[in-house]
Order: C-alpha cells, then structure tokens, then sequence
C-alpha cells in the first residue's frame, strides 16, 4: 500500500490526469454494465417506463460530468500533496466509524443540496436539466448540469479536508455512493417485496424511491435513507404502499417542476 501511495505522490500531474480521466471513464463504463446486469436480475419489475434510446444529450452531459469529475480527482490529488487532505491507511476498528460518518454527513448534505436544487427559481436554473430524462437509466446517474457536477465534487473535497478520513472507509463510501446511483436511475425494481417490506428497507432507499422522485420531483428528495423525507414531509404518499408491495404502481407527476415546493414542509 505505501509503494502505491508514494508512486501516486510522485506521479507527474499531466499522467495523474490521464489516469483519472481514465478511472473516471472506467466508472461510467462500470456503471453502464452493473445497470445492465441488474435488470436481468431474477423477479425485477420495472417501476418506470422504458428510457428509450440514448439521447446526444444525454451522452453530451455525461462525457462532461466525465471529464469535470476527473478535475475534481486532480484537484482532491493536489490538496492530499499539499498536507490539506489526510487518509490513515492501516485498515482499523476505526475504519468503521469513518464510513458512518461519512454516509450520515453525505446524506444530510445532499438531501439539503437536492432540497434546494427544487426551489422554484432555482430549479429551471442547472437540476431541471437532470428531470428532461424522466425515466432514467443507470448513466443518468452522471447526465448532470456541469454546475451540479462541480458543486458536489467541491464539497466533497471540503468534507475530506476535515477530517483524516480512513482511505478504507472513502473507498467503501465511494463504492456504495455508485451503487446506490445506479440502483435509483434503474428503473427497476430489483428487490422482491418481502424483502423490501423489511424495517431495514423502510430507512434504507430501495430503487423504486429514486424512480418516484423522476417521475414526481416534489418527493423523495433523499439518496441513501428516507430519514429527512420522512421528517420533512417530502416523502411521496404511496411511496411505502409500492415498496411493501401493497400498490405495484408507479406515480405518475410532473416532471417540469410544476407544483415544486419553494422548500420541504415541516412534518
């Protein structure tokens, strides 16, 4: 591991850019296939209609997401090489509270980011760019305004910068943020309905909450738990009849911020 860390360290920057293009490009490929395999995946329903063809578009928003988070991937190398980023590396106990940290601070944060992105002035702005695909597929993931791309990166370099984060727990965290992307933008349904009637999946996100939240985008503005929609009033009202398997359908909304609260209601 140390010989990885110095050879990363002393890579030049025009090769380390090269290989985050590369890692970055790695991960849309990655994504492309995960999303493919899991809709083969035995006892999957789709809970929205199919996507269609590929947009340029859509493929135009994802090569720049590509090449802006790769930046980001740049940028986060130079603050570790000037001492403003730290990871420990032994894999530790420690290892664990890390990654909790960083899911609960990541969930807050972007549902607070999504929650504002959906104000009426601001939504025609930058994220309505992300709702022109309403039945998304697993790269729309990435279909971002470059905006919205650049604000995360930004504030995930901020947060790493707090703390001497576990690089184990960043790479863990790393790999279930791209799973739980991929999962939301499926439009299927993976889970069978007694699994997902479980108390687990009640706070966990299943694949349908994302679904909802694309085809009526005043719900399920969170990512990873339904925490804050729950505690806020965002929540889609059928939302936990279709994840039971009470209701097998999908709401049908708006899908141009039409009827967008200004800000989540209390309750």
């Amino acid at each position: 591991m140390h010989e990885i860390v110095t050879w990363l360290r002393d890579l030049p920057t025009g090769w380390f850019a090269l290989l985050a293009l590369a890692e970055n490009a790695a991960l849309v490929g990655v994504t492309a296939l995960l999303g493919h395999w899991a809709l083969k995946l035995p006892g999957a329903h789709r809970v929205t209609p199919p996507p269609g063809p590929v947009s340029r578009l859509e493929l135009a928003l994802v090569a720049v997401a590509t090449v802006l988070n790769a930046a980001v991937t740049v940028a986060g190398w130079w603050l570790w090489r000037a001492g403003i980023i730290t990871f420990t590396l032994p894999l530790t106990w420690r290892a664990l509270p890390d990654l909790v940290v960083l899911l609960v601070v990541m969930d807050v944060f972007l549902y607070v980011s999504h929650a504002t992105a959906h104000v009426r002035w601001l939504f025609p702005l930058a994220h309505r760019l992300h709702h022109v695909f309403a039945d998304p597929r697993p790269i729309t993931l990435f279909a971002l305004h470059p905006v919205e791309v650049a604000g995360f990166g930004g504030a995930w370099l901020a947060i790493l910068a707090v703390h001497p984060f576990s690089a184990w727990a960043v790479a863990a965290y790393t790999l279930l943020n791209l799973l739980f992307g991929i999962l939301g933008h499926l439009g299927v349904e993976p889970l069978p309905p007694r699994v997902r009637a479980s108390a687990v999946f009640k706070w966990v996100a299943t694949p349908a909450m994302h679904a909802g939240h694309h085809a009526t985008p005043r719900y399920n503005l969170g990512f990873y738990t339904t925490v804050w929609d729950r505690l806020f009033g965002t929540l889609e009202p059928g939302y936990d009849a279709r994840r039971t398997g009470a209701s097998p359908r999908t709401p049908v909304g708006d899908t141009t911020g039409i009827g967008i609260p200004t800000a989540p209601s209390a309750g």
